[in-house]
């Protein structure tokens, strides 16, 4: 019986991080971002377009560091800062000010297809569709050209 019982922990230990992958779509709500592309290449991980986003902008005056932000949807559809405090809060998505700009780790790059990411970073307009749960992890699901 003992000898069953590692493996069995180790599985359902995989088989829960799995799953805290898929919950962010499962029980978040989803984002359309306007971003801008940079860099486009890893040698380690292949391509990849490094984001910003200049929607990402906080009404208040911050100081540069650490921030918790929540979004919500304009009324041209695209995501907009809704809340953001220096100290964490329940469903606040951890992030940088720097520069009058909010980067969170999780928006900042994409991979892609091999090949696909000069092209992206030629179109300059882009629009980034990413899920947030409740409890503030973030899931970029598609990077696509904006259409005008």
């Amino acid at each position: 019986m003992k000898s069953f019982l590692f493996p069995v922990l180790q599985s359902l230990f995989v088989a829960l991080i799995i799953m805290s992958f898929y919950a962010t779509s499962w029980f978040g709500e989803q984002f359309t971002l306007r971003a801008e592309p940079f860099d486009p290449f890893d040698p380690f991980y292949g391509e990849y377009v490094m984001l910003q986003y200049p929607d990402l902008k906080p009404t208040d005056s911050l100081q540069n560091g650490d921030v918790y932000f929540t979004l919500k949807e304009g009324n041209d559809g695209y995501a907009l800062i809704d809340r953001v405090d220096s100290s964490p809060f329940f469903g606040s998505i951890h992030g940088t000010y720097y520069d009058n700009r909010i980067t969170a780790p999780q928006l900042e790059q994409y991979y892609v297809e091999q090949g696909t990411g000069p092209s992206l970073e030629k179109a300059r307009d882009l629009v980034v569709t990413v899920d947030v749960a409740p409890w503030g992890t973030i899931r970029p699901v598609n990077l696509d050209v904006q259409q005008d």
